[in-house]
Parts: structure tokens; sequence; C-alpha cells
């Protein structure tokens, strides 16, 4: 399957999620994170993950792990709704998403100077993932072969 179309696959998902939780929870106001925009960006999550995909090669590990790691941030929702992807942070959600599982998969050798540069995000997503990166091979076969179905 072209990249392309697993883009568009992922991210119609994505934005269900995020659409169907914003109903639900309607906008969180006080309780804040660092994935928390403003206001909803105008830029569709397919149109990002397009944009992304021209900097970093989103191939179907990192999509997966991507994936992983925004439900392992909205496993916290059950205590704090502002953790549940909504529109208001499910680019940034994704964007540390795949910065942290393409520093985390990749075969290029990171130096501890690259590593103390990361940006709040991903510090955050480092600490709700209890820095537990590594996902499980079956996790993956299992999810790849969902999101085929």
């Amino acid at each position: 399957m072209p990249v392309l179309v697993k883009i568009a696959h992922m991210a119609e998902l994505i934005d269900s999620v995020a659409k169907a939780n914003h109903q639900v929870l309607g906008p969180i106001i006080n309780d804040v994170m660092q994935f928390h925009s403003c206001a909803i960006p105008t830029i569709s999550m397919h149109d990002y993950l397009e944009h992304v995909a021209k900097f970093v090669c989103l191939e179907n590990d990192l999509l997966l792990a991507m994936l992983v790691y925004i439900d392992c941030i909205t496993c916290v929702q059950n205590h704090r709704p502002a953790f549940a992807p909504s529109p208001f942070n499910i680019h940034f959600m994704a964007l540390a998403a795949i910065v942290v599982a393409h520093k985390f998969n990749s075969d290029i050798f990171f130096n501890n100077t690259q590593y103390s540069k990361m940006n709040q995000p991903e510090l955050e997503l480092l600490f709700l993932a209890k820095f537990d990166l590594k996902v499980d091979v079956t996790e993956l076969q299992q999810l790849g072969e969902w999101l085929v179905t």
C-alpha cells in the first residue's frame, strides 16, 4: 500500500477519534497540557501528515508506533480529560509521537546533545509513557491487521 494511502487512512482514524472526544468532552479550557493549541489548527490532519512526510519517512512501523504512543497518552484520560485527543491537541500529539518514534526506532545515531534538545511536548510524551517506548511486535501486528480491516 502506498505511503500516501496509509497516511490518508491514519489521518481519517485520528480525526474521527479527536472529533468524537471533542463532541463528548467539549473544549478543555482550564486543564491544558503541552499539546494544546489556543485554536483548532486550520490544516487537516491528512495535510499535516503529508507535510510531515516530506521531512520524515513515515513507514508502517513509524505510523503504528505513533498510534501506540497517542494511545498511551490517552490512557491517562480517565483521570484528566485534557489528555483525550481533540482537534485542539491532536496535531501536537501526533508530531511529538512521530518525533519520539523516529528518534527511538531510527538507525541513525543521536548523541546526548541531540537528546538534550528535545522540546516540551516530546518530554511530556516520554513521561506519560514512563519512558517505555518499546512497542511489542504482536501489538504492532494486531494494530496493523485491525487497520487493514
